[in-house]
């Protein structure tokens, strides 16, 4: 079963499309095909996709910060040192739509 969420991330007009699966055949096609992971994001020019194995919750923060040095690469952002805030309030963003689609996928078994 794959559960599967398109979303626009605000104020930077950047994509994402999450999805949560149970088995990597379900999804692996868009991945060219990689040696199953945990989780795994791609990245293209204003947009990402990114998918959660089902039984891995710890890697939604891990693609997580994947998906948030793209979106910083993508509109030039350079992180800094001293004030992270910035950061932070991204990563939960990200965060917590990706763990809205994984209590989705969680809700559906």
């Amino acid at each position: 079963m794959v559960t599967r969420k398109k979303i626009n991330i605000p104020i930077f007009d950047y994509g994402l499309t999450i999805y949560i699966y149970d088995e990597w055949d379900e999804v692996k096609h868009m991945f060219n095909n990689i040696v199953e992971p945990r989780g795994v994001t791609a990245i293209y020019p204003g947009y990402s996709v990114v998918a959660v194995n089902y039984k891995f919750y710890t890697s939604i923060v891990h693609e997580a910060e994947h998906i948030k040095n793209a979106l910083w690469e993508h509109i030039g952002y350079k992180p800094m040192a001293g004030n992270d805030e910035v950061d932070a309030y991204l990563l939960a963003y990200i965060f917590s739509k990706m763990v809205d689609v994984y209590e989705k996928h969680k809700e559906s078994k």
